[in-house]
């Protein structure tokens, strides 16, 4: 039998992706066409600049799809709180359940729109072994990161409003300092060891070894990927932990 808790996740997952669509004439399709713009856009200007890049298109959405439900992950959970604040007032229900269900509709319209993509990859040259099944555990911890990002600047948010104003300004930054649409071997030796310091760069790793190369992922970035979810988690419940019983004087 479903628990009152997880019947409220399933309706808000379900709402959320009803407000996300509403008065959308495509609906669920524009997870799909969404990143597809962009893989258009990356062709015309750097395919000809990275030619060095087999499968050059291959590459780009291998990361970009990712890149996409991450972003929009974290925009979303970092205003969480602000916006069911009239829920949080009048339901005594935990507050982890809004974050919960809002990394939930992402997670649904990813995997719309990654079913859809896994038939473009193939056109576009993705090599179908058994190794693609390590992509279905690398979803799960990559969401788990994902959520423990935007827990932290869901909570933070509702405290200091700067928060969300500055993740909005750091977040074009950090696409281009993720290696989506260029290799790490353009990118000057000394410079390197800097860009490895961004997360991401270890997840489109391994996601690359998967969709990109038809390998199995490196077992060292899968435990960089394994050691960054794992601190990042508990920074975030610590830190949910110690402000949720400030949410509503502050929201």
């Amino acid at each position: 039998m479903i628990s009152q808790k997880s019947y409220l996740v399933y309706f808000l997952i379900y709402k959320n992706l009803q407000l996300k669509y509403k008065h959308s004439l495509l609906g669920f399709a524009w997870s799909f066409l969404h990143p597809l713009f962009y893989l258009l856009v990356f062709n015309f200007v750097f395919s000809k600049a990275f030619s060095q890049i087999e499968h050059y298109s291959l590459f780009v959405i291998s990361g970009l799809i990712f890149w996409i439900y991450f972003s929009n992950s974290c925009n979303q959970l970092s205003q969480t709180f602000i916006r069911n604040s009239h829920l949080i007032k009048s339901l005594n229900v935990k507050k982890l359940v809004y974050p919960v269900s809002e990394q939930g509709s992402e997670l649904v319209s990813f995997l719309a729109g990654f079913v859809l993509f896994i038939f473009l990859m193939l056109y576009l040259g993705m090599h179908v072994n058994f190794n693609l099944l390590y992509i279905l555990p690398i979803i799960v911890l990559f969401s788990v990161f994902t959520f423990s990002l935007g827990l932290i600047l869901g909570a933070l948010n509702v405290f200091f409003r700067d928060v969300g104003i500055l993740w909005n300004t750091l977040n074009p930054a950090l696409f281009y300092l993720s290696p989506i649409a260029y290799g790490l071997d353009i990118i000057p030796e000394k410079y390197v060891f800097y860009f490895k310091l961004n997360p991401l760069y270890h997840f489109f790793y391994i996601i690359r070894d998967v969709l990109y190369s038809g390998t199995a992922p490196s077992l060292h970035h899968v435990l960089y990927c394994l050691i960054i979810t794992a601190v990042c988690f508990g920074i975030a419940m610590l830190i949910y932990r110690k402000m949720r019983n400030g949410f509503i004087s502050n929201l």
